[in-house]
């Protein structure tokens, strides 16, 4: 089954969703998941001190 050819407008939009979209979307998720879970352990543990 051959497949169809892709076009250079074909690129240029997945090129472009993946640039405007899916890879900030991912950068924000990826920064608040690690925010959510810093602050779950320092709900469980308390913060950080020293020593």
């Amino acid at each position: 089954m051959p497949s169809s050819p892709t076009t250079r407008r074909q690129e240029w939009r997945t090129f472009l969703l993946i640039t405007v979209v899916i890879i900030p979307l991912l950068s924000v998720m990826i920064v608040a998941g690690y925010g959510f879970s810093v602050w779950f352990l320092q709900m469980l543990f308390g913060p950080p001190g020293h020593g």
